[in-house]
This record gives structure tokens, C-alpha cells and sequence, in this order.
């Protein structure tokens, strides 16, 4: 008789999309541990993959498809679905994104903890996955067609109950920044998941089934749920916390704008300056009041911080979902375009093409800025007259972009590898590390996001594990996590303090990334860090959680040992591609500029990086974490201590360290 498995479905599913062949694995060897979710997908992905040689756009790339042990319960915000690949984005080829909705749970209740991707398929299709039932079925029909279309045709043959990720025409023709997409607004981003899809052929997967979760502690489990669910919303639990779920609930994330800009972190006009700035107001709360519809939210989330909206008026009438935080500062602010009509035209097209908007609009804003000095005229767009604050220019510039026509053909490379191509007077425009522009952050604001930005193994992404103790402003969590005053403060470039700050924050993003939960509502944004009682609470409620849903114990301890084994994996895997330190080092205007703006915290105008103090700071994150200090990569005998022996002889046999 088969073992019980509670919380997880026990299974993984490989599927061979070159043969239309699929296997099923045990997976509950790997529970203790990787736990699940992006944990074990790190794990996974290196196993299955030679994570070194592979070209990300070749069958031989694999994809895993994830979830985690809370993943489909009551669980509050319990809806995300993880993926790691490798990238054909970005130089370091880390490829991982996490998108809420519904999918992962739908691919749970049909009995799998993961998906395991890898082939090319001889014809275009869509995996069809229900229960025990697996189909490769054509995608006549459906390539070609947008996500909203797509989506659209496909619950229309299999009912409102199926759930899936699907590409538009931006991952069908290979944009290296492309996404696949789940229901109206949320996406796998950043690292061209889009484009890989595209590559194997592989349209969409569908997702719907019946099968149960089994809870170990039922009544404990629903007991805590309810319990972390009341809180998330309690009004009184603290100032940060509750002020953060009053504007997520009200306006989603861009209504936390300019509480994010309160130190200089929200950038405008392509990093040339920061801030609040009232002229943006319209993209911050005043799009919902005059456009939105309702809101609305992932699985089992009580927040409800995505929105659809419909615009009638103006030239640009659309309908769509969102925007988040980072499409709004990626086309209004970074863009200087303050009309949120051209702003969500721009969103209801990216997401309907399939395309990232903070890729795209990084791109978009990097141009304006070389036409601005001069670099590029409007004969290379085209004729179009790409300059700040001209949001029809991107309009007219979207479709050649995801077409490849025309100029599209370069835009099509986005702005690191644009800029690249046309010299190191123009790289200086690009803010990125690793070849991936930043998010909406302005990383001259606050030191601890500078060193978290540069190491990011994506590039310069806030997911990869921003420092939230230190970007709210509000030194208790920073204290409790590191033992150190100055890693709560946003000026402070003590070594030891900050290095421990951002590791910490890195691990503590897999947490909720590797059981299924949402990063804003445990660890991301303000909830839970009015102070370390709260913080703690946080910690405390989701091992337990995994507890009285799997029967798995685990110390704080364990968990975190799991999550640093992961994060090398990460790390090692870059550097068997390349990345050294050279490459965890600021963007130019970060090092050289100061960067002016209105904003009550923090110095003004911002200065630039100290390059002596930062490279300080990495030194002991690089202690922290075990890598050697001239060239970053991971020591050997380090990973071993870890447990992670198979890293450690990669390491030796293709780099000889």
C-alpha cells in the first residue's frame, strides 16, 4: 500500500516534448531536503540539466514548473508558481521567475508537485494535463495568437476550472524578454521564460484536476490560517503593516509608490533623477478611481492587489489587468510619461504580446536617454520620434519590437545588449548588472539594495532578495536579523551589517518562494515589520504551517540551511558560466552620478555609490557566503560542508578551483 503524503502530491512530472513521452517521479525523497518549490527546483534543474554548456534556446534547456507544500490550501496568499530555467536574457544565464494566480495550485490538484519541461516539439502544441491524463495536442489554431486570445480559446474547450500558462507572439518569435503569462495579470518575468517556451514549441500548459490535499493537522492547519489570514488584514497590528495592506487592498502596488520613493528609491527619467514627484499622481491611485473596474487576487490571497481596468476615453482604449508597481515606473517614471492612459495601453499590450515591462520599458527609457545625449537620433527608431515623455512613440514602436521588423530587429536585444552594440559611450545610459536593467529602484537610496541589486544572480532584480528591514526605513527587523544597528540604516555601508542583512533577505525569499506563498505578504513589503515580535510571529506561523500540512518538521534552523544550499546553486551555476566579480559591480551612473529628487529620507541629492566602502561590503558578503573574494565563485570545500558535493566536483572539473 501506497504512503500517505500530506501537504505535497508526491509526484513530479517529466515531460519530453522532442518524443510526446512524459514519466513520473517520486518525489517525496527529496522533501526534507529541498522542501519544495524554488528550492528544489534549483536542485532539480542542476541535476537534469548541464547548467554550464547548455544554450538556453536548444531542447537540451530544461524548465521546472513548481510548486510548494502550501500551494493550494487555505493558506493565506497560497497561489505561486515558481520556475528555473536557464536564461537567454541576461549574462549570468540564471534563469527564475514566480507568478501568482492560479496554476499552481490547479497543477497540484491534478497530482504533481512539479513539472519537469524539456525538448522541442516537431509542431507547435499545448500540454494538456488533467489528473492521471497527459496530451500533446496541436496548437493549430492558437500560434500566432495573443495571450488574451489564447487564453480565452482554450478555457472556452476545457472549461472555466482549467488553469494555464501560455506565451503571445513575443515568446513564439524569441524575444529574449518575453514571458509566459497567467490570466489577465500575472506573469513568469524577467529572464525570458517566454522566449523558452517559444523555443521547445510549446504554446501553453493547461492544468485542471481533482485530486485532494491532504492536510496532516487539519484543525491546527485551518486554525493558523485563519489566525495569519486575520492578522494580514488587522488594521491595528502595527503602523507599516497595516498601512501596507490598506494601499495594496485599495490601489495594488503602484499605491505604495511614493511610500517606496520616501528615500529616493522610486528612479524617473532613466535614473536621472528620483523620488516623489506629484506630477506622476495619476499613476500612483488616480488610474484606479478613474479606470479601474474591481480587484482582484491570486489563490487564497485575502488582499486582492491586482485590479482590471477599462479606458474608454482618449486615444488609447484598453482593457486589461494590473498594472504592478514596476510597469508603471517602467513606462511613467523611467519614461517621464505622466498620462496613465498611455501607460496602461502600453501594460495591455505587453501583456497581451507576452513581453516584460520592466525589460521593455528599461529599454524604451535607455533610448530616450541616448537620444537625449545625443548618441542615436530618430533615424534609428525609424523615424519615430523616441524621446522622453512620449508615450505614443512606444505605442508605435511595440508592435516592430515583437515582430522583429525594422528597427525592431534591435530593439528586440533590449537595452544592455542595444547599448553593447553600439559602444561604451552608450553602455554608461544602462542601469543594469549582469546584462538585466534594474526594477523600479533607485539603488543609490539605500546601501544594503545597492549590494543586493549587484549580486543578484538575475541581475538587478528586488526579488532576488531586497532588503525590506532597510527600505522601510524602520531598524527593529534589521537589528533582530543581524545583531548589527547600522543594517537598518539606509546610509550605512558597514561592512558586516550589510552583507548580513542581504544574505539574510536572499534566504528569507525562499522561503515563501519554495512552499507556494506570496513574497509581498511575508517578507517583501511591509507586513510583519513593525518589529521583531511581528517578524518572528511571520517566521514562526509558516513553519508550523508546513508542519500541520506535510507531518515534516523542521527547525528555523533546517529551513535556512535548505534555502542557503539553494542560493549556491544559484551562484555556482552562474559562475560555471561565467560571472565573476567583476560582474557584482554597480552600473556607471550608480558609481559616477548623483542623482537629484524630492523625497523626506535620505540625502539630496543622492551621491554616488562610494566604490571603496561597496567593494568593503562585498568582501564580507562574499565571507558570509563562502565564495573566494577575488573572483566570487563559490569555495569548493564550502558547498561541501553544505552538502552540496555534486556543486562542488562541477566546480573543480570545469573551473579547477
Amino acid at each position: 500500500m501506497a504512503k500517505k503524503v500530506y501537504g505535497n502530491m508526491g509526484k513530479i512530472l517529466h515531460v519530453d516534448l522532442t518524443r510526446h513521452t512524459y514519466k513520473v517521479e517520486d518525489a517525496t525523497k527529496y522533501y526534507k531536503d529541498w522542501l519544495g518549490g524554488r528550492a528544489l527546483s534549483n536542485y532539480l534543474l542542476f541535476k537534469n540539466v548541464d547548467v554550464a554548456k547548455v544554450d538556453p534556446l536548444s531542447p537540451d534547456n530544461v524548465m521546472v514548473i513548481s510548486t510548494g507544500a502550501l500551494s493550494g490550501t487555505v493558506f493565506p496568499s497560497s497561489g505561486r508558481t515558481q520556475a528555473v530555467f536557464i536564461s537567454p536574457f541576461n549574462t549570468s544565464g540564471w534563469g527564475a521567475s514566480n507568478c501568482g494566480g492560479h496554476f499552481g495550485p490547479a497543477l497540484k490538484y491534478s497530482g504533481y508537485d512539479a513539472l519537469i519541461l524539456k525538448g522541442k516539439s516537431p509542431k507547435p502544441v499545448y500540454l494538456y494535463i488533467e489528473n492521471d491524463k497527459i496530451e500533446f495536442v496541436s496548437a493549430k489554431g492558437l500560434w500566432g495568437r495573443g495571450c488574451i486570445d489564447t487564453q480565452a480559446m482554450l478555457l472556452n474547450k476545457h472549461g472555466v476550472d482549467a488553469k494555464l500558462l501560455c506565451i503571445g507572439q513575443a515568446g513564439e518569435n524569441l524575444i529574449p524578454f518575453s514571458n509566459v503569462r497567467t490570466e489577465l495579470t500575472n506573469s513568469m518575468g524577467r529572464t525570458g521564460a517566454g522566449a523558452v517556451f517559444g523555443s521547445k514549441n510549446l504554446k501553453a500548459v493547461v492544468a485542471m484536476g481533482t485530486k485532494p490535499i491532504r492536510i496532516y493537522k487539519p484543525k491546527e492547519f485551518f486554525k493558523l490560517s485563519k489566525e495569519v489570514r486575520d492578522k494580514l488584514m488587522d488594521p491595528h497590528y502595527g503602523k507599516i503593516h497595516s498601512l501596507t495592506y490598506k494601499l495594496l487592498a485599495a490601489y495594488g502596488v503602484p499605491g505604495v509608490t511614493n511610500l517606496i520613493a520616501s528615500t529616493g528609491m522610486t528612479p524617473i527619467r532613466n535614473w536621472q533623477r528620483c523620488g516623489i514627484d506629484p506630477k506622476f499622481n495619476e499613476l500612483v491611485t488616480e488610474w484606479f478611481d478613474k479606470w479601474g473596474q474591481r480587484r482582484e487576487g491570486c489563490f487564497s490571497c485575502p488582499v486582492h492587489c491586482h485590479a482590471t481596468y477599462a479606458v474608454n476615453d482618449g486615444k488609447y482604449p484598453c482593457r486589461g489587468g494590473g498594472p504592478e508597481y514596476e510597469t508603471t515606473t517602467a513606462f511613467g517614471h523611467k519614461c517621464d510619461v505622466t498620462d496613465a492612459r498611455a501607460v496602461l495601453k502600453l501594460n495591455s499590450m505587453c501583456n497581451d504580446y507576452g513581453l516584460d515591462t520592466v525589460s521593455t520599458g528599461a529599454m524604451f527609457s535607455t533610448l530616450m536617454d541616448l537620444r537625449e545625449r545625443g548618441i542615436i537620433d530618430k533615424k534609428w527608431t525609424d523615424g519615430v520620434d523616441l524621446r522622453f515623455g512620449n508615450g505614443d512613440a512606444m505605442v508605435e514602436l511595440m508592435p516592430k519590437l515583437v515582430f522583429r521588423k525594422g528597427c525592431g530587429k534591435l530593439l528586440a536585444k533590449g537595452a544592455y545588449h542595444i547599448a553593447k552594440d553600439i559602444g561604451p559611450e552608450a553602455v554608461k545610459s544602462v542601469y543594469q548588472v549582469k546584462g538585466m536593467c534594474a526594477t523600479g529602484v533607485e539603488i543609490r537610496s539605500t546601501t544594503g539594495s545597492a549590494l543586493q541589486f549587484c549580486v543578484s544572480p538575475r541581475g538587478m532584480h528586488h526579488l532576488s532578495g531586497l532588503p525590506t528591514a532597510e527600505w522601510v526605513n524602520w531598524p527593529p527587523v534589521a537589528i533582530y536579523t543581524t545583531g548589527y544597528k547600522e543594517a537598518g540604516d539606509i546610509r550605512s555601508y558597514h561592512p558586516q551589517a550589510k552583507a548580513k542583512l542581504v544574505r539574510y533577505y536572499e534566504n528569507l525569499f525562499f522561503m515563501s518562494d519554495s512552499v507556494g506563498l506570496c513574497k509581498f505578504t511575508y517578507g517583501h513589503l511591509g507586513w510583519w515589520h513593525d518589529s521583531a515580535e511581528a517578524f518572528k510571529y511571520m517566521l514562526s506561523s509558516i513553519r508550523k504551517g508546513i508542519y500541520y500540512a506535510t507531518g515534516i518538521k523542521y527547525t528555523q534552523k533546517e529551513l535556512f540551511h535548505i534555502y542557503e544550499k539553494a542560493y549556491q546553486i544559484e551562484r555556482a551555476t552562474i559562475a560555471l558560466r561565467g560571472i565573476r566579480r567583476k560582474d557584482d559591480m554597480p552600473p556607471y551612473k550608480a558609481r559616477t552620478e548623483t542623482c537629484p529628487g524630492e523625497h523626506p529620507f535620505g540625502p539630496k541629492p543622492l551621491p554616488p555609490i562610494d566604490m571603496v566602502k561597496f567593494n568593503k561590503m562585498l568582501d564580507a558578503y562574499y565571507k558570509e557566503r563562502g565564495w573566494d573574494r577575488k573572483t566570487g565563485i563559490p569555495k569548493p570545500k564550502h558547498l561541501e560542508s553544505l552538502g552540496l558535493k555534486e556543486v562542488a566536483d562541477k566546480l573543480r572539473k570545469d573551473l579547477g578551483v
